[in-house]
């Protein structure tokens, strides 16, 4: 146990202070059904759904760590049990890939709860990191991150535009923006997959040309 603690206090620090590129945006939230049950001796939220492979997951509400998991090789990931007030409204899940080159942060928003919570097949928004953050007017910069494998990804620019490319293998997309104009974007990546589109992230990714 007294293992175990520290690890886990370090792994709840680094997703605090892990890149400082994402600020929370004003966004419409993602939505996803939600299923309501009852269950004996309190309320429970059950969570599942995929992002990429061995992806790391935190699930937390008003800033508090509720629970933490890793995708499995194929991207699925399984949060359950968690023992919630009734009332309970509100969570987010944060995400960062296997090689911590992106994050991503949907939160979810639902009537107060009166039983149990069971969202199932949510599909997480790929993770998104920039090779820098501040960039010389006509600069480049790549943005990368990992979906789930052969996905279709888009990126979305604040002033409009996206690029669209398809995840190798592994999971891992790219894209290499090039010539860019002066100003300051927000940018964040959706997926498509077998015929399914990803939640939208709450996060943006910030650039200043």
């Amino acid at each position: 146990m007294k293992k175990t603690l520290p690890a886990l206090l370090l792994f709840c620090l680094f997703f605090s202070f892990v890149n400082p590129v994402f600020a929370q945006a004003s966004v419409k939230k993602a939505s996803a059904s939600v299923e309501v049950s009852g269950t004996v001796g309190g309320l429970y939220l059950n969570v599942s759904g995929y992002i990429s492979p061995y992806a790391s997951i935190v699930l937390t509400s008003d800033g508090i760590f509720y629970r933490a998991t890793v995708a499995d090789k194929y991207g699925y990931f399984f949060i359950s049990q968690i023992l919630i007030k009734e009332g309970f409204s509100h969570f987010c899940l944060e995400a960062i890939d296997i090689k911590r080159i992106g994050e991503s942060v949907t939160c979810f928003n639902f009537p107060p709860a009166t039983g149990g919570i069971n969202m199932k097949d949510l599909f997480l928004p790929p993770t998104l990191g920039l090779s820098r953050t501040e960039i010389g007017e006509g600069g480049t910069v790549i943005a990368s991150g990992y979906s789930m494998p052969g996905a279709k990804v888009t990126i979305h620019l604040s002033n409009g535009k996206f690029l669209t490319t398809t995840a190798d293998s592994t999971g891992y997309y790219e894209f290499k923006l090039e010539n860019i104009k002066a100003g300051k974007y927000e940018l964040y990546s959706t997926a498509e997959y077998n015929d399914k589109q990803s939640l939208e992230p709450t996060s943006r990714a910030k650039l200043t040309a």
